[in-house]
């Protein structure tokens, strides 16, 4: 395989992975800070739900390594053609350094280097996640990805790369995903009946948990509060659940933080809760889904 049929062999699996958004293969776009025409290997764009993304990949066929100057240099790129994600795919491989600049940048850029054997296994950025009529954008943060088939009535885990959600439970430290509407007739129409009667089943399983809540400004236009509980010794480490209220309905995520990488952790927990976005499902007729509607939320 030369350099022609690695990039099209990229392009076609993109083509399958993004049925519904526009993909074209070695474009020219004009640079936003830069004035000029850049190349780019593939650019994706269009909706996905509802939502919009604009995806650049970049395909390095190289005899060494992606180091951090090739990581600083995509970075770069991105921001001269402002697109929110990168993926920066590799047939030979890359350091650790630019693996930690690539997930550790603080940049509104999400970035993924793949390794191309890896490249079948990669999925996407993010899931959408539905409950009735209500949706949200759910992106899984660098280096862990999304679990759209989580047990229970979780609408999706999120966990380390390289790991099942059983060894993430009980090994590294894990986020899941629920919803809460709150409409007429719900079962918790208000965010404080939601909280109280969590922490009235956390109390029943294990009397001596301890629970905090502090009022934490975590999403602009959305009312948050985070809740901190110490629940069981065998816990290994402390619960963080952050609650998102959007009026019509409640967004919450727990992550379980194990012992000495809490802050780790809680970082990745405020990453995905600042690029969550809310949205309503609109169904045609038939209870057929036609699309989503993000504007309802918008403020």
């Amino acid at each position: 395989m030369d350099w022609k049929d690695y990039e099209i062999y990229i392009h076609k699996h993109f083509q399958r992975l993004f049925p519904d958004t526009s993909i074209t293969h070695n474009v020219k776009k004009i640079g936003i800070i830069s004035k000029t025409k850049r190349q780019v290997d593939i650019y994706i764009d269009g909706k996905l739900a509802g939502f919009d993304i604009t995806i650049i990949v970049d395909c390095k066929y190289f005899n060494k390594k992606v180091d951090v100057k090739d990581v600083e240099s995509f970075l770069s790129f991105l921001h001269d053609l402002k697109a929110s994600k990168g993926i920066l795919i590799t047939n030979i491989g890359y350091t650790q350094a630019a693996f930690n600049r690539a997930t550790n940048d603080t940049q509104d850029i999400e970035l993924r280097i793949i390794d191309f054997k890896d490249l079948d296994k990669f999925q996407a950025f993010c899931a959408i996640g539905y409950a009735g009529p209500y949706c949200a954008y759910l992106p899984a943060p660098p280096g862990w990805v999304i679990d759209g088939k989580a047990p229970g009535d979780m609408i999706a885990a999120i966990y380390p790369a390289g790991l099942t959600f059983d060894e993430a439970m009980q090994k590294e430290g894990f986020m899941y995903v629920k919803f809460s509407n709150k409409g007429s007739g719900s079962i918790f129409p208000t965010l404080k009946s939601l909280t109280d009667e969590q922490d009235k089943n956390v109390r029943k399983a294990y009397p001596s948990a301890k629970i905090e809540y502090f009022d934490k400004e975590m999403k602009e236009g959305a009312k948050t509060l985070l809740r901190i509980a110490d629940i069981h010794a065998n816990y290994g480490g402390l619960e963080y659940t952050v609650f998102i209220d959007f009026g019509e309905f409640i967004v919450f995520i727990v992550l379980l933080a194990r012992h000495g990488k809490d802050k780790e952790h809680f970082d990745k927990l405020k990453w995905v809760i600042d690029k969550l976005k809310p949205g309503k499902v609109i169904f045609g007729a038939n209870s057929k889904f036609l699309s989503v509607d993000t504007s309802l939320f918008e403020k």
